[in-house]
């Protein structure tokens, strides 16, 4: 996949309930962009271990999906100074689920362009992933995960649900819709309305023509299929992108321009996982 599709805005805020004494909060920078994440522990002294864990999950994933390191497992494999079958297990695992989207995307989503991967449309969001089997190894069930706009949420905020927000696209007010999740989820969202053309179709290495201004899409449990497939619907060719999401039983939630109008659509099972 081109290297512009990382680069599209992530339309999505992230809301809490009131502050509560127990939640920690732990936050940084990593692949170019932001991470935080929102917990609750009964050990408040546990805050440096968490945070070092999760440091070292977090370049654990850089050295083998980062295409600007380069001695990534990416980057040696793009130079041809280690063969294919010289990754590891792990890398050769998100490849298959890259090649699975692209062919059921009908070729909207491919993270291999001119003979180079690149796994940055999906790479936070299976850090999101991987942050979270971390946290939950260590005990910690309630909590919000943030990588560059990619988001997971399990367990509870204060005994009460997370929320979040779509951004409006039409930049006249700040959020379009709030909602509430129903159960853990993950969430993603790709949009070009800040930055019109930034966001290429695969398919012809050209900016994608398309009337979607934002999607959303969450899923239960995985926030690499979210992530993945929020780039591939919104890289799908005009008009094709309802059916797409219908076509593979995607939560999905779309705003776009019609007739000079901004409207929204969801897929049917959006509902069921938020209000």
């Amino acid at each position: 996949m081109p290297k512009v599709l990382f680069f599209f805005f992530f339309s999505l805020f992230i809301s809490s309930c009131s502050e509560n004494p127990k939640q920690q909060m732990l936050q940084g920078e990593i692949y170019g962009t932001t991470w935080q994440i929102k917990y609750f522990s009964k050990d408040k002294g546990s805050s440096d271990f968490i945070q070092s864990i999760v440091i070292n999950e977090l370049n654990r994933i850089d050295n083998l999906f980062s295409h600007y390191k380069d001695d990534s497992i990416t980057s040696l494999l793009n130079k041809n100074q280690i063969a294919y079958k010289e990754t590891s297990e792990e890398w050769k695992k998100l490849d298959q689920i890259g090649w699975t989207i692209h062919k059921d995307s009908n070729g909207s989503f491919n993270h291999k362009i001119k003979g180079n991967y690149d796994f940055n449309s999906f790479a936070k969001g299976y850090a999101v992933d991987k942050v979270s089997d971390v946290l939950k190894a260590n005990n910690i069930s309630n909590f919000m995960i943030e990588i560059g706009g990619e988001l997971r949420f399990e367990g509870h905020n204060n005994s009460q649900s997370w929320t979040f927000a779509i951004e409006d696209p039409s930049l006249i007010k700040t959020i379009h819709k709030k909602f509430y999740s129903l159960s853990n989820l993950s969430i993603a969202s790709s949009g070009n309305y800040r930055n019109p053309g930034h966001i290429l179709n695969p398919l012809t290495s050209k900016p994608s023509q398309t009337n979607i201004l934002s999607v959303t899409v969450i899923d239960k449990n995985s926030t690499t299929l979210a992530d993945a497939w929020a780039t591939a619907l919104y890289a799908s060719p005009k008009n094709e992108w309802l059916n797409l999401a219908k076509q593979n039983n995607l939560n999905a939630y779309f705003i776009y321009e019609e007739n000079e109008e901004i409207k929204n659509i969801s897929t049917s099972g959006w509902y069921e996982l938020v209000e």
